[in-house]
Protein backbone atom coordinates (compact mmCIF):
# COMPACT_ATOMS: atom_id res chain seq x y z
CA UNK A 1 0.00 0.00 0.00
CA UNK A 2 1.30 3.68 0.22
CA UNK A 3 3.03 5.32 2.87
CA UNK A 4 0.12 6.12 4.80
CA UNK A 5 2.40 7.38 7.92
CA UNK A 6 4.93 9.42 6.08
CA UNK A 7 2.92 10.20 3.14
CA UNK A 8 0.17 11.92 5.91
CA UNK A 9 3.20 13.84 7.22
CA UNK A 10 4.75 14.77 4.27
CA UNK A 11 1.85 16.84 2.87
CA UNK A 12 1.43 19.31 5.53
CA UNK A 13 6.01 19.21 5.69
CA UNK A 14 5.67 20.03 1.76
CA UNK A 15 2.87 23.07 1.40
CA UNK A 16 2.91 24.38 4.79
CA UNK A 17 6.21 24.11 7.03
CA UNK A 18 7.62 26.97 5.49
CA UNK A 19 4.89 29.41 7.06
CA UNK A 20 6.54 28.37 10.38
CA UNK A 21 9.96 29.30 9.17
CA UNK A 22 10.55 32.50 11.31
CA UNK A 23 9.15 31.90 14.37
CA UNK A 24 11.20 30.15 17.40
CA UNK A 25 14.86 28.93 17.73
CA UNK A 26 17.37 31.67 17.15
CA UNK A 27 20.38 32.14 18.92
CA UNK A 28 20.35 35.92 18.31
CA UNK A 29 23.15 35.69 15.50
CA UNK A 30 20.67 36.26 12.80
CA UNK A 31 22.60 33.17 11.13
CA UNK A 32 20.79 29.97 9.89
CA UNK A 33 21.68 26.59 10.00
CA UNK A 34 23.55 25.08 6.85
CA UNK A 35 21.09 22.02 6.62
CA UNK A 36 18.48 22.99 3.89
CA UNK A 37 15.20 22.68 5.81
CA UNK A 38 16.00 23.36 9.39
CA UNK A 39 13.93 25.91 10.02
CA UNK A 40 10.89 24.47 8.40
CA UNK A 41 10.12 23.06 11.98
CA UNK A 42 10.94 25.84 14.40
CA UNK A 43 8.10 26.64 16.37
CA UNK A 44 8.94 27.86 19.87
CA UNK A 45 11.47 26.73 22.83
CA UNK A 46 8.36 25.49 24.90
CA UNK A 47 8.46 22.70 22.40
CA UNK A 48 11.65 21.27 23.44
CA UNK A 49 11.11 17.91 25.47
CA UNK A 50 12.02 18.43 29.58
CA UNK A 51 15.53 18.03 30.82
CA UNK A 52 14.11 14.91 32.59
CA UNK A 53 13.36 12.82 29.16
CA UNK A 54 16.04 14.36 27.24
CA UNK A 55 18.75 13.11 29.79
CA UNK A 56 17.54 9.28 29.78
CA UNK A 57 20.23 7.29 27.93
CA UNK A 58 18.28 4.00 28.27
CA UNK A 59 16.62 2.88 24.47
CA UNK A 60 13.19 3.32 24.45
CA UNK A 61 10.58 0.51 24.50
CA UNK A 62 8.32 -0.34 21.37
CA UNK A 63 5.03 -2.76 22.50
CA UNK A 64 4.28 -3.63 18.84
CA UNK A 65 1.04 -5.31 18.08
CA UNK A 66 1.54 -9.21 17.06
CA UNK A 67 1.37 -8.53 13.01
CA UNK A 68 3.20 -5.61 13.20
CA UNK A 69 7.21 -5.28 12.27
CA UNK A 70 9.28 -2.00 11.77
CA UNK A 71 12.54 -3.15 9.88
CA UNK A 72 15.86 -0.80 9.57
CA UNK A 73 19.20 -1.70 7.25
CA UNK A 74 22.46 0.57 6.86
CA UNK A 75 22.15 1.62 10.51
CA UNK A 76 26.03 2.05 10.96
CA UNK A 77 28.54 4.38 9.26
CA UNK A 78 31.42 3.97 11.96
CA UNK A 79 30.63 7.91 11.95
CA UNK A 80 30.07 8.21 16.51
CA UNK A 81 28.39 11.36 15.57
CA UNK A 82 26.20 9.90 12.34
CA UNK A 83 25.50 7.14 14.29
CA UNK A 84 23.63 9.08 17.16
CA UNK A 85 21.98 10.36 15.05
CA UNK A 86 20.51 7.41 13.16
CA UNK A 87 20.01 5.72 16.51
CA UNK A 88 17.58 8.09 17.32
CA UNK A 89 16.00 9.24 14.04
CA UNK A 90 15.47 4.99 14.58
CA UNK A 91 13.27 5.78 17.93
CA UNK A 92 11.32 8.38 16.25
CA UNK A 93 10.47 6.63 13.34
CA UNK A 94 9.58 3.57 15.51
CA UNK A 95 8.09 6.29 17.35
CA UNK A 96 5.85 6.83 14.31
CA UNK A 97 4.93 3.58 13.50
CA UNK A 98 3.76 2.69 17.27
CA UNK A 99 1.13 5.40 17.03
CA UNK A 100 -0.21 4.15 13.73
CA UNK A 101 -0.47 0.80 15.15
CA UNK A 102 -1.74 2.04 18.13
CA UNK A 103 -4.22 4.29 16.78
CA UNK A 104 -2.87 6.61 20.02
CA UNK A 105 -1.47 10.38 18.66
CA UNK A 106 -0.37 11.13 22.01
CA UNK A 107 2.37 8.30 22.97
CA UNK A 108 4.78 9.98 25.27
CA UNK A 109 7.59 8.29 23.11
CA UNK A 110 6.20 10.33 20.16
CA UNK A 111 5.96 13.30 21.48
CA UNK A 112 9.76 13.01 22.83
CA UNK A 113 11.20 12.05 19.14
CA UNK A 114 8.69 13.75 16.76
CA UNK A 115 8.10 17.57 17.58
CA UNK A 116 7.60 20.95 16.11
CA UNK A 117 5.77 21.29 12.95
CA UNK A 118 6.51 17.58 12.30
CA UNK A 119 4.76 16.45 15.36
CA UNK A 120 1.58 19.06 14.89
CA UNK A 121 1.29 17.65 11.69
CA UNK A 122 1.78 13.66 12.52
CA UNK A 123 -0.74 13.78 15.45
CA UNK A 124 -2.93 15.64 13.38
CA UNK A 125 -3.29 13.25 10.10
CA UNK A 126 -3.41 10.17 12.54
CA UNK A 127 -6.12 11.18 14.54
CA UNK A 128 -7.93 11.28 11.28
CA UNK A 129 -6.66 8.39 10.22
CA UNK A 130 -7.49 6.51 13.73
CA UNK A 131 -11.28 8.34 13.21
CA UNK A 132 -11.50 6.76 9.83
CA UNK A 133 -11.47 3.30 12.01
CA UNK A 134 -8.16 2.13 10.68
CA UNK A 135 -4.81 1.20 12.36
CA UNK A 136 -1.47 0.01 10.61
CA UNK A 137 -0.32 -3.89 10.68
CA UNK A 138 2.32 -5.67 8.75
CA UNK A 139 6.29 -4.92 8.33
CA UNK A 140 7.36 -1.47 7.30
CA UNK A 141 11.22 -1.21 5.88
CA UNK A 142 13.42 1.47 6.30
CA UNK A 143 17.20 2.03 3.96
CA UNK A 144 19.66 3.76 2.45
CA UNK A 145 20.03 6.00 5.42
CA UNK A 146 22.23 8.75 5.38
CA UNK A 147 23.01 11.82 7.16
CA UNK A 148 23.80 15.27 6.45
CA UNK A 149 25.54 16.94 10.04
CA UNK A 150 25.07 20.44 9.58
CA UNK A 151 26.17 23.65 12.83
CA UNK A 152 22.79 23.06 14.60
CA UNK A 153 20.77 20.09 12.67
CA UNK A 154 20.91 17.02 10.88
CA UNK A 155 19.59 15.57 7.94
CA UNK A 156 17.93 11.85 7.24
CA UNK A 157 17.47 10.79 3.90
CA UNK A 158 16.09 7.51 3.24
CA UNK A 159 13.89 5.17 1.41
CA UNK A 160 10.31 3.29 3.12
CA UNK A 161 8.42 0.68 1.81
CA UNK A 162 5.79 -0.55 3.06
CA UNK A 163 5.10 -3.34 0.38
CA UNK A 164 4.37 -5.41 3.48
CA UNK A 165 2.51 -3.25 5.01
CA UNK A 166 -1.63 -2.55 5.38
CA UNK A 167 -4.02 -0.56 7.14
CA UNK A 168 -6.46 -2.81 9.51
CA UNK A 169 -10.20 -2.47 10.27
CA UNK A 170 -10.32 -1.76 13.97
CA UNK A 171 -14.07 -3.34 14.49
CA UNK A 172 -13.27 -6.08 12.42
CA UNK A 173 -9.92 -6.75 12.76
CA UNK A 174 -10.35 -7.07 9.07
CA UNK A 175 -6.60 -6.53 6.68
CA UNK A 176 -6.86 -4.18 3.52
CA UNK A 177 -4.53 -5.77 1.37
CA UNK A 178 -3.76 -3.79 -2.05
CA UNK A 179 -2.25 -5.14 -4.85
CA UNK A 180 1.95 -3.89 -5.01
CA UNK A 181 2.93 -0.81 -6.97
CA UNK A 182 5.12 1.78 -7.11
CA UNK A 183 3.31 4.05 -4.55
CA UNK A 184 4.70 1.54 -2.15
CA UNK A 185 8.05 3.50 -1.91
CA UNK A 186 8.74 6.85 -0.70
CA UNK A 187 11.74 8.63 -0.41
CA UNK A 188 12.06 10.82 2.19
CA UNK A 189 14.15 13.62 4.07
CA UNK A 190 13.62 14.28 8.16
CA UNK A 191 15.22 17.33 9.41
CA UNK A 192 16.60 17.07 13.27
CA UNK A 193 17.68 18.72 15.78
CA UNK A 194 19.45 17.89 19.03
CA UNK A 195 17.59 18.95 22.39
CA UNK A 196 18.75 17.93 25.48
CA UNK A 197 21.36 15.03 24.41
CA UNK A 198 18.20 13.91 21.92
CA UNK A 199 18.25 14.16 18.46
CA UNK A 200 14.22 15.11 17.53
CA UNK A 201 12.36 15.52 14.58
CA UNK A 202 11.24 18.94 13.79
CA UNK A 203 9.85 18.91 10.02
CA UNK A 204 9.99 15.76 7.03
CA UNK A 205 9.22 15.82 3.26
CA UNK A 206 8.93 12.96 1.13
CA UNK A 207 8.40 11.84 -2.36
CA UNK A 208 5.89 9.40 -3.31
CA UNK A 209 6.35 6.55 -5.83
CA UNK A 210 10.07 7.22 -6.15
CA UNK A 211 11.94 4.78 -8.45
CA UNK A 212 14.83 5.52 -6.34
CA UNK A 213 13.62 3.51 -3.57
CA UNK A 214 11.71 0.29 -5.65
CA UNK A 215 13.16 -3.35 -4.84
Amino acid sequence: MSSFMRAAMVTAAVSGLVLLSACGGGDGSGKSDDIEGAKDGKKSPSASPSSSASEDSDAPEFDFPKGFRVVFEDDITGDPKKDEVLRDHEYATKAISLSYAKGDPDLPVAKRYVQDAAGETFRYNLKKYRKSGKVSTGTTRYYNRKVELGKKAAAVTFCESQRDAFAKMVDTGKVVRTKPSLSDFTSVKDIMEKRGGTWVVISSSAKGSDEKCAR
